[in-house]
């Protein structure tokens, strides 16, 4: 599993000491990413981030507008998260269930792909006369306006027998804490 090497405000332990004890650490983590998904729960300290007012480019007036927010999860809780996102994953290739044109989250599912297969359809239409229209939306906070009822119905309906991480979605995606961090940038 491929995860970020650092680790967030929120750990109790810092990372060089992880580091150092993993092979002692490695079977109670294990352990831990495991209860999880099996019993459907996900603690609420998993839940907390630490979010952080990151400058959009270097080079920019230290100003409100200037800022993006970045939110930084603990260890355990990007670990979990990945374990449960790699086997709703593999279920879903397994069982043919990705739409064959979806890009976004998938191993060589490219933006780049998407737009090619965009534009080769545009211009195919060109090409045999046809009049194309392009309409373009702006969907990049579109998962904050998700209802989590319907968004756990479909996930029912396609990996039924993970209930278990139906549960744990459901706990993931209610009762999330934040915790902003500000500093003078200045």
């Amino acid at each position: 599993m491929n995860l970020a090497k650092k680790l967030c405000a929120l750990d109790p332990i810092p990372k060089s000491l992880v580091v150092k004890c993993i092979d002692v650490l490695l079977p109670v983590i294990t352990k831990m990413i495991n209860i999880s998904p099996d019993s459907g729960h996900f603690p609420l300290a998993w839940k907390e981030s630490l979010v952080l007012p990151i400058l959009k480019k270097a080079g920019l007036d230290a100003v409100f507008k200037n800022y993006h927010p970045v939110s930084n999860l603990s260890f355990i809780s990007k670990v979990t998260k990945k374990a449960v996102f790699l086997q709703i994953d593999n279920h879903m290739k397994k069982h043919d269930l990705y739409p064959p044109l979806q890009s976004a989250y998938r191993k060589n599912h490219r933006t780049e792909m998407a737009l090619l297969k965009v534009t080769n359809d545009i211009l195919m239409k060109m090409n045999s006369q046809h009049t194309v229209l392009l309409v373009l939306l702006d969907l990049s906070t579109a998962f904050d306006t998700v209802d989590h009822s319907v968004l756990l119905c479909r996930l029912q309906i396609f990996i039924w027998n993970f209930w278990s991480t139906i549960r744990l979605v459901y706990f993931v995606l209610n009762g999330q804490k934040t915790r902003f961090h500000f500093w003078r940038p200045f």
